[in-house]
């Protein structure tokens, strides 16, 4: 399993991981199993976990239980997972395509993970906290197409799956192509590239 030592500080949200259960569909009780045993929420009555919507949870212990997902029930449940996070999410009133909403990904992905129980991006200053990597977006010459470069600890398939989920959410024709597979972080480089096009 990766290392996710880098990461020990940080804190993601509780409904970020509740995304993540309610994603994982079928795969949902091997899951519900590997948050327990990582620390995160509780176990209900009905032995369903449960989290505190706006209680922050150690993020280094999502990111074991994404690897443990991948590694005992494959890629697809880590996808399936993934895809579930932007058809649920709530956007802010100026996201109303896609490229607003690409170009505010890096700061709903700040404000949604934190420090000591903070935010990592602050709205209302402007200011953002380094240390959990970036989803930086630009448009292409080609105006039907955005280049995404992820730098996050989360597996390559996870923003694969979150990215073209996103992008259909406002143009269903799109698709994804994962750039430089070689230099891929699945294969230890730091940063993947995805081009994201639709007609």
């Amino acid at each position: 399993m990766r290392s996710f030592d880098a990461y020990a500080r940080f804190q993601v949200r509780g409904n970020n991981l509740q995304n993540i259960i309610s994603g994982l569909g079928s795969f949902w009780r091997l899951a519900n199993r590997y948050m327990i045993e990582e620390g995160l929420g509780t176990s209900g009555p009905d032995g369903l976990i449960r989290f505190e919507l706006g209680h922050w949870y150690p993020m280094v212990s999502q990111l074991r239980v994404l690897e443990r997902v991948r590694r005992d029930m494959g890629e697809v449940a880590v996808r399936q997972a993934a895809a579930y996070v932007p058809m649920h999410a709530l956007y802010p009133p100026d996201v109303v395509d896609i490229h607003s909403a690409f170009q505010r990904l890096d700061m709903a992905y700040h404000m949604n993970h934190g420090l000591e129980g903070r935010p990592l991006f602050d709205p209302l200053t402007g200011v953002m906290q380094e240390g959990i990597g970036h989803y930086l977006t630009r448009s292409m010459a080609e105006q039907k197409q955005l280049l995404c470069e992820c730098s996050v600890p989360y597996p390559c398939c996870f923003d694969e799956s979150l990215l073209l989920t996103l992008a259909r959410r406002f143009e269903p024709s799109a698709s994804l192509v994962h750039l430089e597979t070689a230099r891929c972080r699945d294969r230890g480089g730091a940063r993947c590239s995805y081009l994201v096009s639709w007609t």
